[in-house]
């Protein structure tokens, strides 16, 4: 069967994350003309398309993944020629990659990169994890819904505290803020090409424990207890209730507007939300606060407009197509069962962010 990319529910995503549309690590590939191509092919045949974080296997940037109705293709290696071939094969509406393509085809959800157990607990993990926020990029969330806590482009004003519940490591900069606990039950695993490397490229916190109980439709939750800015502290609080046990992506609103707007959909699921909220949502542009079990981070920064560009610092993303993978790791990472995931640090992160 051929599936028509024309369909709403096909798309194409572009990975420009840590290692993917990296000039560093492909210094002669013109990354910013692959994507004008690529968006202008998705875009002659009606196809959704984002440039989004990492999608995992980072070995084998710079990934495409390509969805054609329920199917999707993750392929890599595309540099060079394969931009062209991958662009006529958009506009030719084919259920399989052509020829040329197909060496680059790989299965993205099974393969994954090394990993190791960091050995530091307690009081020095928290220490490290101070460490990673004045360097590289911090996520909290999950594919498709993230928060990004990014001090590459002014210092992080870095606090350790030491509190009956764990050493609680908060960071803060002029767009965004990330706060974690570090407790008895919290680890790290860390992954990179080589498992044996004292400095891995991607540092995933995890704990022991239950998940968060998940929330479907979007919930006011009521005034923030425990905000990391103080500004926002009579704010309203509202999940847009992704049901995960992984993460929860928030909207914090003071903005009256937007609250009455809001409360009127109170039960609605993320995907039934209409498009008014979503526009006021970019208009307003409320603190988003994104948790998990480890803790959360809080973005300021303006929203940007469909298909704008994210600005430098901390941003987030919301993307449905990724949500969609189910995914609680961007592929090719994993850790062993019964951890429950953290925040993820990137040592190393793309100067660009397109969605």
């Amino acid at each position: 069967m051929i599936s028509d990319p024309r369909s709403p529910a096909s798309s194409v995503l572009v990975c420009r994350g840590c290692c993917c549309g990296s000039s560093t690590k492909h210094p002669e590939v013109d990354h910013a003309g692959q994507v004008d191509r690529l968006r202008a092919a998705a875009g002659s045949v009606g196809a959704r398309f984002h440039v989004v974080d990492c999608l995992g296997p980072c070995e084998r940037s710079n990934v495409v993944v390509v969805r054609h109705g329920d199917r999707r293709h993750w392929l890599g290696g595309i540099l060079g020629d394969e931009v062209e071939d991958l662009a006529r094969w958009l506009g030719d509406m084919g259920d399989q990659p052509p020829v040329p393509l197909r060496a680059h085809v790989f299965d993205g959800l099974t393969g994954r990169a090394k990993q190791r157990l960091i050995p530091a607990r307690g009081p020095d993990l928290a220490a490290l994890c101070a460490e990673l926020c004045t360097a590289g990029t911090w996520t909290m969330g999950v594919p498709g819904a993230i928060a990004e806590f990014d001090s590459s482009a002014e210092t992080a004003d870095v606090r350790v505290a030491e509190t009956v519940e764990g050493t609680i490591v908060t960071a803060t900069t002029s767009t965004g803020a990330m706060r974690v606990c570090i407790d008895g039950a919290t680890r790290a695993f860390g992954f990179g090409t080589d498992a044996a490397a004292e400095e891995p490229r991607t540092t995933v916190l995890v704990r022991t424990g239950d998940g968060l109980t998940p929330r479907r439709g979007l919930t006011e939750v009521g005034r923030d207890p425990d905000p990391i800015v103080e500004d926002d502290r009579g704010a309203v609080l509202f999940d847009l209730g992704l049901d995960r046990a992984a993460t929860r992506f928030m909207v914090r609103v003071a903005d009256g507007p937007l609250v009455a707007l809001l409360r009127r959909a109170r039960g609605t699921p993320i995907e039934g939300l209409e498009t008014a909220i979503w526009q006021a949502m970019v208009e307003a542009s409320p603190t988003r606060v994104v948790e998990t079990v480890i803790g959360r981070v809080e973005v300021s920064a303006p929203i940007p407009p469909p298909q704008g560009r994210s600005p430098v610092g901390s941003h987030t993303h919301l993307l449905p197509d990724i949500l969609d993978l189910g995914l609680d790791l961007p592929a090719g990472l994993t850790v062993p069962s019964g951890w429950r995931i953290g925040p993820i640090h990137y040592a190393d992160h793309a100067d660009d962010h397109d969605v």
